[in-house]
């Protein structure tokens, strides 16, 4: 029987402003670009509407904004930072080349071949998230 070890698991939330703040940084990004992204995301506050009543407006310390343009584009830099990390760590080999990670979208799947590799993979992962 053909058996892999896998996780899978769905990331909803990126991490607070800083981080975002020292990956823009370290990719170059600076200025007036870093000033824009700081000032949409800096200070967040939501509140919810629930059969026409308002919340209390709540602090929003992670994630990205829904609907903003940049959102996709920040995720996307955000999660690809931490899989570069997990380059060069067992997988499964697929024509060669050697798979232990899988991403679509906001979705992503660690594989490896057995539980011990898998377990090093998480570990690498939620060390850098």
């Amino acid at each position: 029987m053909f058996y892999q070890h896998l996780v899978l698991w769905d990331i909803t939330a990126g991490e607070v402003f800083f981080i975002w703040y020292t990956m823009l940084t370290q990719l170059k990004i600076d200025g007036k670009d870093l000033r824009i992204i700081k000032n949409m995301y800096w200070d967040q506050k939501a509140a919810m509407r629930v059969e026409g009543e308002v919340s209390k407006f709540q602090n929003i310390k992670r994630g990205v904004r829904q609907g903003c343009v940049l959102s996709p584009d920040l995720f996307s830099l955000y999660s690809e930072i931490i899989m570069r990390n997990l380059e060069g760590h067992p997988g499964i080999k697929i024509g060669g080349s050697n798979i232990n990670n899988l991403r679509y979208a906001d979705d992503t799947v660690l594989i490896a071949e057995n539980e011990k590799d898998l377990q090093q993979l998480l570990d690498i992962v939620k060390e850098e998230s």
